[in-house]
């Protein structure tokens, strides 16, 4: 059985029923005859870029639009960015910030609607606020015309606002 077989398992898994816990991954997979060890399943779990909402696991839709996210970014310290974003969003906001690969961020961890960032020091910080914001901004959904429709200013469209806050 090839991990691409597996994870489009995992995938058919996760689709059809509530999975709460690695191991009763493992298990579903082997009622289908394929056999997974726990460090399989959850190199497949990051690989498939799951997570888990409301304790269970789920793929992350791609095709929602976020507008915006965030909700507040905050210091704490030196070496931490705390970020709320919308109950629920957490986690695909963190895995948003991880997959973008910014240099100043050590590592995310991510509740409901709060994430920890961490940076390696005060400059990090400051560059790793500017690229998430930067990161997380609503995108438009559509391809933008080639000219500005009529009666329009020909500007693009404002994006939404983030609230931050420095504790020192």
């Amino acid at each position: 059985m090839t991990k691409r077989v597996r994870q489009q398992k995992i995938l058919e898994i996760i689709s059809s029923r509530r999975i709460e816990s690695q191991q009763e991954l493992a298990q579903e997979l082997l009622k289908r005859g394929i056999g997974a060890t726990q460090s399989s399943v959850s190199r497949d779990i990051v690989d498939l870029g799951l997570v888990k909402v409301d304790g269970f696991y789920s793929q992350p839709r791609e095709d929602i639009s976020i507008s915006p996210p965030l909700v507040e970014i905050e210091t704490a310290g030196d070496f931490l960015i705390v970020i709320k974003t919308e109950i629920g969003l957490a986690q695909p906001t963190a895995l948003t910030i991880d997959r973008t690969k910014i240099d100043e961020v050590i590592g995310t961890i991510a509740g409901d609607d709060t994430i920890f960032v961490a940076v390696r020091n005060q400059a990090a910080q400051r560059l790793a606020i500017n690229k998430i914001t930067k990161a997380l901004a609503p995108r438009p959904r559509t391809k933008p015309a080639s000219r500005p429709a009529a009666g329009s200013n020909g500007r693009k469209p404002r994006r939404g606002k983030v609230r931050y806050r420095s504790q020192q």
